[in-house]
């Protein structure tokens, strides 16, 4: 009787673990069968903040539907890694990256160190890892998929080279449009790039199956992280 009232009582605690265990981080959405979590959708808001220096306080329901959007875009984009003969992000891409934001933050950011400012936000560097890592393979994967489907003709790169280009530089540092033919090509190629991007998320989008569980999470200002 004793075993079995020792039982019950831990079945009772791990049920009571389960409904925390719901409520602290529930599953919100589903995207072709692969669930969002809150914590993921938290997550996202605080990295955003983080690397964009907003406080979190500043964050709007709005801020949290845009935030759930990324997520779905990101899982569709992660089940085109995963049905591609793709290479992820490799540890040597991930660490230099890491190294340019930490270097680079306490310029930005001198009133608070790296460290303190994770901290704040709720974030580890681990975390940040993490986005990064995915970050890089995203950005790989879009750059295999697109590119070879950009075209810029040699037309463009003088109508920009023209009326965008020479009216910003100072007459000293003018380059001739030979020199600067290189730069101006990769940036209209990146504009179209990211153009044909949004065309190629609609896409998926409209094959995937979304599934939201609970649209109060990111309309609501309520479960702001």
């Amino acid at each position: 009787m004793r075993k079995r009232a020792l039982i019950a009582g831990w079945l009772l605690c791990l049920a009571s673990l389960m409904r925390a265990g719901e409520v602290v981080d529930r599953v919100i959405a589903t995207v072709n069968g692969r669930a969002v979590l809150e914590s993921d959708l938290d997550d996202e808001v605080r990295y955003e903040c983080f690397m964009s220096g907003r406080p979190l306080n500043e964050v709007s329901a709005a801020d949290r539907k845009e935030a759930f959007d990324r997520l779905v875009d990101q899982e569709l984009l992660s089940g085109q890694m995963r049905t591609a003969d793709f290479k992820p992000a490799g540890d040597d891409e991930v660490a230099a990256q890491m190294a340019g934001l930490k270097a680079q933050y306490p310029i930005t950011h001198a009133e608070q160190s790296w460290g303190a400012a994770l901290a704040s936000y709720g974030l580890t560097e681990a975390t940040v890892r993490e986005h990064v890592a995915r970050e890089i393979s995203q950005l790989k994967l879009v750059d295999a998929r697109l590119r070879p489907l950009i075209q810029v003709d040699p037309a463009e790169v003088e109508t920009y080279y023209r009326q965008q280009f020479l009216p910003r530089v100072p007459a000293a540092q003018a380059m001739s449009l030979q020199e600067a033919t290189p730069k101006i090509r990769e940036l209209l190629v990146q504009e179209k790039i990211n153009q044909a991007l949004s065309s190629w998320l609609e896409s998926l989008r409209a094959q995937a199956k979304i599934t939201i569980l609970a649209p109060q999470t990111f309309d609501s200002e309520a479960g702001a992280p």
